[in-house]
């Protein structure tokens, strides 16, 4: 069995079961809290998780909860694939003054690129005000959807670590750091 963790309207296909606190308009497979343990599968039972936006939204109190349940119900040799917004990166953006309007907000405009001709900013700036503060805070469109921790590749790197995950690599995207591990 495959889990898609805060799966919202997202869906991978038969081979994949979505948990999600809230019902999508029936696409939630697994109607569950992630703050809610022990979660409603067997020790080493689950062969690969994906968890996409989502970990944020857990307090910073409950995450390395999270993560060692996660550990708990995932085979020996699992996968956990994790994606959230890279607090580090946008912290960067903030020190060197790279956050302006003139970066589209949504990719569908051409891609997150500053106007060259820019007055404010050169042409040097990486990321638009609100998606920066959507980092940090989350877009608030259900109560679900504020953010409660923040991640940056150290920070994740040691969680992963001491829930017990091992082979862990990052990929950078954007904003988002993508975290590919498995239990060993």
């Amino acid at each position: 069995m495959k889990l898609n963790f805060g799966s919202a309207h997202d869906n991978l296909g038969e081979d994949w079961k979505n948990v999600d606190a809230l019902d999508w308009e029936g696409n939630t497979d697994i109607l569950h809290d992630m703050t809610k343990f022990p979660y409603p599968f067997e020790n080493e039972s689950i062969d690969e998780i994906r968890s996409v936006e989502n970990l944020e939204h857990i307090s910073w109190r409950l995450t390395d909860s999270v993560l060692k349940e996660w550990n708990r119900i995932l085979k020996l040799n699992g996968k956990l694939h994790i994606q959230v917004p890279d607090a580090g990166k946008c912290m960067e953006y903030y020190v060197k003054r790279q956050i302006c309007e003139c970066v589209p907000h949504k990719a569908d405009r051409g891609g997150f690129f500053a106007d060259p001709d820019c007055v404010r900013c050169s042409g040097l700036a990486k990321i638009n005000p609100q998606r920066w503060l959507l980092t940090f805070l989350g877009a608030q469109k259900h109560p679900y959807d504020a953010h409660l921790s923040i991640f940056t590749e150290n920070m994740l790197k040691k969680k992963l670590a001491v829930a017990g995950f091992k082979n862990i690599s990052f990929k950078f995207d954007l904003y988002k750091l993508k975290v590919n591990c498995e239990k060993v």
